[in-house]
């Protein structure tokens, strides 16, 4: 990409100019989204220890909510040991 010439980066047509990188989404990043899945155990399994009522059903939306808590609660050990991981690539990137 950063020797690319301009009439590759004009045939492309996505309007970048040379050396420019596109940008990334944390769906596309693995460690972006390595993170917002853990993140997002976490919080899930947060809310079903706060408010219990609010995960009971195991259908829909609320039982993919409802997964991701049961995997919060049974692989806790784990699930911290990633987010220290995901903390200090974090720091260190």
């Amino acid at each position: 990409f950063f020797f690319e010439s301009r009439r590759a980066s004009e045939a492309r047509g996505d309007g970048r100019e040379r050396g420019e990188r596109a940008r990334m989404t944390a769906l596309f990043d693995e460690q972006s989204l390595a993170i917002v899945a853990v993140l997002f155990i976490c919080t899930c399994t947060y809310i079903k220890l706060r408010a219990p009522t609010l995960l009971n059903t195991r259908e829909g939306f609320r039982g993919i909510l409802w997964k991701a808590a049961r995997i919060g609660e049974r692989l806790s050990p784990w699930v911290a040991l990633v987010c220290f991981a995901c903390g200090i690539g974090v720091l260190l990137r």
